[in-house]
């Protein structure tokens, strides 16, 4: 069952509890004044109305017992039902002088058997009603004399009129009781979905923060995996360490290409001294590389070629005749300064 039948379910039981307990009081009450009446008063009456009030606290009584062990809903219902249906029998068979006093009391069992939110069931409970109510005003057009004393009568009618009263009353309390709970918890939900809303919200700036903070050291990771240095305005470095694959390439081209751009530069030395392996790939990505920068009207210097770099080179047949090589950095920074005083 779900929280909101759960709450329906409760909300129904404690209508039918506060009726319930409501009526066994009046009842228990008017047991207790008849009684004492009867002190006073020896009459056949005061037997009739010990019998009806002690009826109807035997059947609210047993109605409570339904409910404090949990039993289906229906089942008190019923009990409860039963309990009112008898009482206007009696009355009507012995108390005819209170048969439209007691007759509304049928309204109860009717507002107490829609309750169990079935419509065969409170349809039932009404045509039963029905069927009760009818012989008794019928039975109450008959009815001319009066056998009971005025104010023993009056006091009937008065409180059958208070218990009709407390059980509409109970009924209609609980009812808004319900209600405003519902919009409690209505609001509590609203309040909780905006609360996690609000978490979502945090936690999705949290992981736009965090990929943001990825991204920066993903960015710084490429930086110091392929440096490239500023020697002066107008010469940059890049030393390249490890092993060289078509990922690195493309990434050091693009820098590269970047910084000769903004930077304006003449002259780029990629230094391979770190680079202890070259394959057919990497040898013309480098290619590629410096015909990129000749195209931004730079040259490339490639210094630090070793033995095992330069056979590899040989042996792939991979050209760098418009490419100039030196030793080291150093050389070639003393080539770059050189053509730079020829140009001059």
């Amino acid at each position: 069952m779900g929280t909101s039948q759960t709450f329906l379910e409760q909300t129904h039981r404690r209508i039918t509890w506060s009726i319930a307990l409501g009526t066994l009081i009046i009842s228990v009450a008017a047991f207790v004044i008849t009684l004492l009446a009867s002190l006073f008063s020896q009459s056949v009456f005061t037997v009739i109305i010990l019998t009806i009030t002690l009826i109807t606290g035997i059947g609210c009584a047993i109605t409570l017992l339904v409910l404090a062990r949990q039993q289906p809903l229906w089942q008190a219902i019923v009990t409860f039902g039963l309990m009112i249906i008898a009482c206007e029998v009696a009355i009507a068979i012995w108390l005819p002088e209170l048969r439209l006093a007691t007759i509304p009391f049928l309204a109860v069992v009717i507002l107490l058997a829609g309750l169990q939110g079935q419509r065969s069931f409170s349809i039932g409970a009404t045509v039963l009603c029905v069927v009760v109510a009818i012989p008794l005003v019928v039975l109450n057009q008959s009815t001319t004399d009066t056998r009971i004393a005025p104010h023993l009568l009056m006091f009937l009618e008065t409180s059958s009129i208070v218990a009709l009263f407390v059980a509409i009353w109970a009924f209609l309390d609980r009812t808004m009781t319900a209600q405003m709970q519902a919009l409690r918890l209505a609001d509590q939900r609203a309040d909780e979905a905006e609360a996690a809303r609000q978490a979502t919200e945090v936690a999705r700036q949290e992981i736009e923060q965090r990929a943001l903070e990825q991204q920066r050291l993903l960015e710084l990771i490429d930086v110091l995996e392929l440096p490239v240095l500023t020697i002066d305005d107008k010469v940059l470095l890049a030393p390249l360490v490890g092993h060289l694959d078509s990922r690195r390439t493309e990434a050091l081209r693009g820098r590269l290409l970047d910084m000769v751009a903004s930077r304006r530069a003449h002259t780029v030395i990629i230094d391979v001294t770190g680079i202890s392996f070259i394959d057919t790939a990497v040898a013309k990505a480098l290619i590629d590389t410096a015909t990129a920068i000749r195209l931004l009207g730079a040259r490339t210097i490639v210094s630090g070629i070793g033995p095992s770099v330069a056979q590899t080179l040989v042996h792939l047949n991979v050209g760098l005749a418009e490419i100039a090589t030196a030793p080291n950095p150093e050389a070639a920074l003393r080539l770059t300064h050189a053509v730079a005083v020829n140009g001059a």
